[in-house]
């Protein structure tokens, strides 16, 4: 990622949840793949602050289901 032509974080940088590692591209490929499934920004941000581990797992996992389902549990 880039900010002015300056990297602020590589890709290939990793986020660990239990035993699993998932990289920062895996991450925000599940984000833009929620996006394109017209899951919102705020929603996925209120997902990520009701249960972080989780949502980051579905994210990078790209799990849709599973993160409408975190989604609606958050709002719940």
């Amino acid at each position: 990622m880039h900010d002015n032509e300056r990297e602020y974080h590589a890709a290939a940088a990793f986020v660990y949840i239990g035993d699993r590692a998932f990289t920062f591209d895996e991450i925000w490929s599940g984000v833009e793949l929620a996006e394109t499934a017209a899951i919102p920004l705020s929603q996925i941000g209120h997902a990520l602050s009701h249960n972080w581990s989780a949502t980051v797992g579905a994210l990078a996992l790209r799990n849709a289901a599973t993160l409408r389902a975190l989604i609606d549990e958050a709002n719940a």
